[in-house]
């Protein structure tokens, strides 16, 4: 992972359009759904200026959070959607795979700020006869709570849980 580049903050004016403005209409081949706290960046190389966007998973380019100022973004994706929001002072992670598990609790309040009332739980020892099964922890998981693990999560993982801990705390 390039960290290096992902605790670079530049000290610049904010640009007088919109993040999704400029990706949308004036770069095209891009499209943001969501807003507020989880946005999908879809991308199609294929597309012209105008064209609809297909909102299917290999198009899925990155995920910005937390009112556009955290980006994780897939590898391979990384350089181009560095310098198109190079002006908009995010903070951009690249990640090899969106399914692989290899973010941490402690990369992720790096990152961003995690709400308190956040629920985490090593489940490692639903897969692992060597880990001495955890009664209240399996309550917990199998009341449907949302949650994560704090030794190793996907960001689909991540965007599904942020996703149920928003509605839950927007509903109750």
């Amino acid at each position: 992972m390039k960290l290096v580049s992902f605790f670079k903050r530049k000290k610049e004016r904010m640009p007088r359009i919109s993040l999704c403005g400029k990706l949308e209409a004036v770069i095209g081949k891009y499209y943001l759904s969501g807003a507020g706290d989880i946005e999908t960046v879809y991308y199609d190389p294929k597309a012209e200026m105008y064209d609809d966007i297909g909102l299917f998973e290999e198009n899925i380019v990155a995920y910005f959070l937390e009112n556009e100022s955290v980006a994780i973004v897939r590898e391979d994706f990384f350089v181009k959607l560095e310098e198109d929001t190079r002006e908009y002072n995010m903070r951009l992670l690249p990640i090899r795979s969106f399914d692989a598990e290899i973010l941490t609790q402690k990369l992720l309040e790096t990152m961003m700020h995690v709400p308190q009332d956040y629920k985490w739980i090593d489940d490692d020892f639903m897969n692992d006869d060597t880990i001495e099964f955890d009664y209240d922890a399996f309550d917990l998981i199998d009341s449907g709570i949302a949650y994560l693990n704090p030794n190793h999560f996907s960001v689909n993982q991540l965007i599904t849980a942020l996703k149920n801990h928003s509605e839950a705390s927007m509903w109750g």
